[in-house]
């Protein structure tokens, strides 16, 4: 589904919430699926798509042991964890819906 995405955190550290509400909104195809992680283990995954397709990497990071936090009627919140050069940060996704 597309959605607009915002971070909520930089590197595992929240961010105010004037700070989300001014943050980069990306429009992106949003995927989570069940699979095998490179560390040998199962996790859920949300993976965003590029615009060229789905076979072309997102913009962010993939968010690994994902989990539904919130959901509204105007959208929801997706947590987990994120790679950034070897390093596993918290992160959560504030998706609302594209038009």
């Amino acid at each position: 589904m597309i959605f607009y995405v915002t971070r909520m955190r930089v590197k595992g550290r929240p961010l105010k919430p004037e700070q989300i509400s001014r943050g980069e909104r990306l429009q992106c195809n949003i995927r989570i699926e069940h699979e095998s992680c490179v560390q040998g283990r199962s996790s859920v995954v949300a993976r965003t798509a590029g615009s060229a397709g789905p076979q072309e990497p997102g913009p962010l990071p993939d968010l690994m042991d994902c989990q539904l936090h919130s959901m509204q009627a105007n959208g929801m919140v997706l947590s987990g964890i994120e790679e950034i050069n070897g390093v596993m940060y918290a992160q959560s996704w504030l998706c609302r819906p594209a038009p």
